[in-house]
């Protein structure tokens, strides 16, 4: 009798398998048809598009106006370009405030201190502002965690790790406070004509191959190097052997950086410091042995620097490149552009910079953008839709493929794509990508009163190098300066 009743229940249970199935299919296609592309102007992009809910309204916010302060890198310049597609598509219009590093401080110093919200967008160095003006930025997650707003493209998790640790969050990450804007990183540039030229007469005064590409290219040989490139080669071909960031300025403590962990050296033995970032820190490794070998090595490297005794920032070291008078130089990878579009275009080839005891270690310098949480709540919605076009895919690969861009993108898919399809055509992409994989890439310290740390490391090492002070009092100095004022 029970399996009589099964029998004439079956049909029932069809027909309900039945409205089940298409009620569910029915839900997915609702579902498919809540979200929608934003194309800004452009066709659809393989590399990903800006999607929405179906019902959200991109030009909600037509007639705002929104202020952009931002360092005046690629990044930024290719950005000026492209903001007027956004435009059009939403009616907002961004006012993008490109200035040099220092200028950039300043402002944003007095930005976050003053409260005006004169800036609604900012562009948000970690080491500078991140680390001391976190409570001034917006959380990120409001929106990005909202269902009723377009969210990044492939969500967060899309973004290289460490980048995504070190800009995007201070001490843990409970509050999302930038999206991961740019990727600069120091590689060595290099004059591959001259290096062609005369490498059997290096090869054979010198005993090795002085090939930067090599992949066994030492900081001792760089130094031998440049001072036989100085010595022998023409001053019609090139004047200076090197050129290395010397100046009494952040660029002398990054380009120590590279050094310090090229041979095992660290400023800090927190591990926490180095991502997500710290209000305290401990004591500082300045005396071990490491480190000295470092500050002793970085005396010999900028000694090679002949011609300036006030050293060099990163903009002056890149201009006597570029005109052709030094045959290597240390910087950012963000001066590709300017390279390519001078006159030693095409003369130039690119690695990672060279091995010191233990690693070649180059020194990671990208940012994001945030929103400034002085700003209107509906200008701050306008900044949202900003940085969802501004941090997509296709802006990214903008800035890695026009002609006055080649930085690489923050996003791990994208890398994949560029070092396989691009590394043949584009002369930079080998170092660069190489020199931001973990093995290769150093982090340097994020911590709450960064300004007095770097303060102490700007001060002693262009004391050292100006004043050709020793390696063991200027060790100790560091230390008991960084004591009384952390």
């Amino acid at each position: 009798m029970g399996w009589r009743n099964c029998k004439s229940i079956r049909p029932l249970l069809a027909f309900f398998c039945i409205i089940i199935f298409l009620s569910t299919g029915c839900s997915k296609q609702v579902e498919q048809a809540q979200t929608k592309v934003a194309l800004f102007g452009e066709n659809s992009s393989e590399f990903g598009n800006v999607e929405a809910p179906g019902d959200f309204d991109w030009r909600q916010n037509e007639g705002v106006i929104l202020n952009f302060i931002c360092e005046d890198n690629i990044n930024a310049n290719v950005l000026s370009k492209e903001v007027e597609k956004f435009t059009e598509a939403t009616g907002i219009r961004v006012n993008i405030k490109r200035m040099d590093f220092n200028t950039l401080e300043e402002k944003i110093n007095m930005e976050f201190i003053s409260k005006t919200a004169q800036y609604d967008l900012i562009y948000v160095d970690p080491y500078k502002t991140l680390n001391r003006f976190s409570d001034g930025l917006e959380d990120l997650n409001i929106y990005e965690k909202d269902p009723s707003l377009p969210h990044i493209v492939g969500g967060i998790d899309s973004f290289i790790k460490e980048q995504l640790e070190i800009c995007s969050y201070f001490e843990d990450s409970e509050k999302l406070y930038t999206i991961p804007f740019d990727s600069t990183t120091m590689i060595l540039f290099y004059r591959k004509d001259i290096f062609d030229e005369y490498r059997k007469e290096m090869i054979k005064d010198l005993g090795f191959d002085p090939d930067p590409a090599s992949g066994y290219f030492t900081w001792d040989q760089y130094i031998e190097v440049s001072k036989w490139i100085t010595a022998n080669v023409l001053n019609t071909d090139v004047k200076f052997g090197s050129i290395t960031m010397s100046a009494r300025h952040n660029s002398i403590y990054t380009a120590f950086s590279t050094i310090l962990s090229a041979y095992g050296g660290n400023y800090f033995s927190n591990d926490k410091i180095f991502n997500f970032g710290t209000s305290t820190a401990n004591e500082l490794l300045s005396k071990t042995s490491e480190f000295k070998t470092a500050l002793r090595k970085f005396k010999d490297i900028i000694a090679l620097n002949t011609d300036n005794k006030q050293g060099y920032t990163w903009e002056e070291a890149a201009a006597v490149f570029t005109e052709g008078k030094a045959a290597m130089m240390i910087n950012w990878d963000e001066n590709i552009s300017a390279v390519e579009n001078s006159e030693v275009a095409g003369k130039v080839g690119y690695s990672i910079l060279p091995k010191g005891s233990v690693r070649s270690a180059n020194i990671y310098g990208g940012s994001g953008i945030g929103i400034n949480s002085y700003a209107s709540s509906k200008k701050k919605l306008a900044a949202w839709m900003f940085i969802v076009w501004a941090t997509s895919p296709e802006v990214q690969m903008k800035s890695f493929l026009k002609k006055d861009g080649g930085t690489l993108p923050t996003r791990t898919a994208l890398i994949e794509k560029i070092e396989k399809e691009y590394s043949q055509t584009m002369p930079q992409v080998t170092a660069v990508v190489m020199s931001q994989k973990k093995e290769y890439a150093y982090y340097r310290p994020k911590l709450k009163n960064g300004y007095d740390f770097e303060d102490v490391m700007i001060t002693n090492l262009y004391d050292m190098v100006q004043n050709d002070l020793s390696v063991r009092s200027v060790s100790i100095n560091m230390k008991s300066q960084w004591s009384e004022r952390r």
